[in-house]
Formats: structure tokens, sequence, C-alpha cells
């Protein structure tokens, strides 16, 4: 019998976008990081680009070099999964650590803007005060409720991206398309770079899986992120003017009126005019929720440097889990310099215990989800 030589090559060559627009788009579990674009090999000629809405797509088929990167780095492939649990030592289901603390930022200016205690805004001051960092790579408010990529490089802008609160005091027609997730690190390919240069990026689990798999490829630039701090990552969402105008039916309250958004176990909406804050179960928003986050196991964010959020801290502190070497010295670094406080009632061994009971039960129903996803 002769065998087919087409059948032959796909064996020897890697698989391409296509490939990725076959296992991944058409399954709809893309989550818009952007490592694909960021990190085309040929992103020089424009191969593929994101869209505004939507996975990346072909700007120009013909360019593509079909290297098989883009399918390689994707955190939505089981491509370098071994490697990184191994150089990561996971367990499941939240990963590695160091360290559990709650904790918040000593400088009361950067409290009442953060979205928590505000550790993320102290710990990334403290490394571009120290000169550790030329900048970080972070998500800035440019209207109501949008935020897009930022690389920001002073103090102030630092500051002028921490937290979630919405200014409202204006029209708010963006609300036609919002989207909660931000395609950070698809700014990296925009940043001047020097091999001396060192950043840090702040990112959700995905973003943070992404440019885990380019450093373990050796994938320029990814070897001027120095230090990735990550988020819990619950949910993301997308408010379409169909979408809004359910939720705002299904739960009583107008979008106008929000004034601040947080999330912890659920999600917390401050509203104008009203004392007590609207809490929703994530079960009752799953019909708006991305659909990559439906496939996503990772809420901890197991393969960052030092992993932050809401969950299992009181209001106005955050939850830290250092995990990396390198997360530790950071972390030490901006607590010993006066930039992070510890209360020492807060961390007790009990409490600590707590908010670790909290971080690995909501990690095995995000697990679970995922699981029941796929089998549909």
């Amino acid at each position: 019998m002769t065998e087919d030589p087409s059948a032959k090559m796909s064996d020897i060559m890697p698989k391409s976008f296509e490939d990725l627009i076959k296992d991944v788009h058409e399954k709809d579990i893309c989550g818009e990081c952007g490592g694909c674009v960021s990190f085309c090999t040929a992103a020089d000629i424009g191969a593929i680009e994101m869209t505004e809405d939507g996975p990346p797509h072909y700007s120009n088929k013909d360019n593509c070099l079909h290297c098989g990167i883009c399918y390689l780095i994707c955190p939505e492939t089981f491509e370098l999964r071994n490697e990184l649990n191994k150089k990561y030592d996971f367990k499941p289901p939240i990963g590695n650590w160091l360290k559990i603390v709650t904790a918040q930022a000593k400088d009361p200016k950067i409290r009442e803007i953060a979205t928590d205690g505000g550790v993320v805004t102290a710990v990334l001051i403290a490394l571009l005060d120290n000169n550790l960092i030329n900048g970080a790579l972070i998500s800035k408010r440019i209207n109501s409720f949008q935020r897009i990529p930022f690389f920001a490089k002073t103090k102030e802008e630092i500051l002028e991206a921490a937290g979630t609160h919405y200014d409202l005091k204006g029209p708010v027609p963006e609300l036609g398309n919002y989207n909660t997730f931000v395609s950070t690190i698809s700014e990296l390919k925009k940043i001047v770079y020097s091999d001396y240069m060192k950043i840090a990026v702040v990112g959700v689990p995905c973003q943070i899986h992404s440019i885990r798999k380019m450093q373990e490829l050796n994938i320029i630039p990814a070897h001027i992120v120095k230090y990735t701090l990550g988020l819990f990552c619950y949910e993301n969402f997308k408010f379409d003017d169909v979408a809004r105008a359910k939720i705002e039916e299904r739960f009583k309250f107008s979008f106008k009126d929000i004034e601040k958004i947080n999330i912890k176990d659920n999600l917390i909406i401050n509203l104008k005019n009203k004392d007590n804050p609207l809490k929703i179960e994530f079960s009752d928003l799953r019909d708006i929720m991305r659909h990559a986050c439906r496939v996503c196991e990772n809420f901890s964010n197991y393969f960052a440097d030092i992993s932050f959020g809401g969950l299992g801290s009181q209001t106005g502190y955050t939850t830290v889990m250092v995990r990396t070497k390198t997360g530790e010295k950071i972390y030490n670094l901006a607590q010993n310099k006066g930039y992070i406080i510890e209360p020492n009632e807060l961390n007790s061994s009990v409490e600590k215990s707590k908010i670790l009971a909290q971080i690995i039960s909501f990690s095995k129903r995000k697990v679970k989800r995922a699981e029941d996803f796929e089998k549909i």
C-alpha cells in the first residue's frame, strides 16, 4: 500500500495559525490574550492581527511562515504543559506557593483608589522606585467602562491606572460593547526595548500562561519580562446592548448608576444613592460570560511570580500568594521598604487557613465547570 505523502508531511510540519483557528477559534475558546499576535514570527510583515471584537485573524495569509509559534504559545492548547508544570512545580488545583497573606498598601492614597488593598500597585511602585523595572505593562481606564493595554513608565501613570472605580459623570455610549477582558500582552510588541530593559506584567491567568510559554521557547521579547504579577480570575464578561439590557432587567439596576465594581466570591456593585452594594452570583451571569472563560481551569494564576485577589480577605485588603523565589524577593523588598503592611491579627495561622480553603474551593469549582463544559 502506497503511503500518502501529505500525511507524512503533516507529521513533520509544525501546526500553524490555520490549526489554531480549527482547534481554538472554531471551538469558541480563544481567550483573545494577544500572545499569538505579539510573538508571531511574521509580525514585521503582518500575517495575523487582533480584531476589535473577537479572535485574531489573518491579515495576510500569504505572509504566514507556518512556524507553529502561535500554536505553541496559545494558553488554550496543551503544548508545553508538562514542561511548565515541572518548572513551576504545579500541584492541582492552585499550583505551588511559598507564602500566603492578607495585606494592603501602606500609602492611604493607593488604598483610596485601589479595588482591594492596593498591593499590586504598591509592588509595582516599589519595583520602579528601586530601579528593578523600566516600566509595567498594565491596563488603563480610558472612559467609564473601557480599559486598554498600557505601558506605565512612571509612578503617576501606575497610580492613574489603579483600581476599577468608574467615573460616570458624563454619558456612557461606549457601553454598547463593553468587555471586562483587556488584551494586555498584545501591547508587548509595541514596546521599544533593548536587551537591558526590564518590565513587569500584570495579567490574568491566560496572559501569564502565554508569557511563560514564550519564555520557555526563548521568544523575543519575552526575555524583558522579569516579573509577572497575576490576578485571580473569576470570569470575564461581554456586555453588548442586548446583554446589558438583560442584566439591568434581571437585577433591577441601571449601568448608569454604577460607582464601583469589585470581585471577591461574587460580583459586588456599588450604586449611586444605595447604602448596600448589589451582590451577584457568577452562576447568574453565565449567559454573558466569555466562552473562553468556561473552559479555563486556572483561577489562582498559578504560573505567576505572585498572585493577587480579593477572595478570602476583608474589604480593603488584598490576598497575596507568593509563588516563586523571584516573587518572594520582590514582595519582601516591597514589605521591608514600607510599601506594604501585613496586619498581624489578619495573618494568624487560622486566618491563613481560611483564605487558603476558599482559594482551593473556588479553584475546584472552576475546574469542575471547565470539565462539565468540555463534555457538552
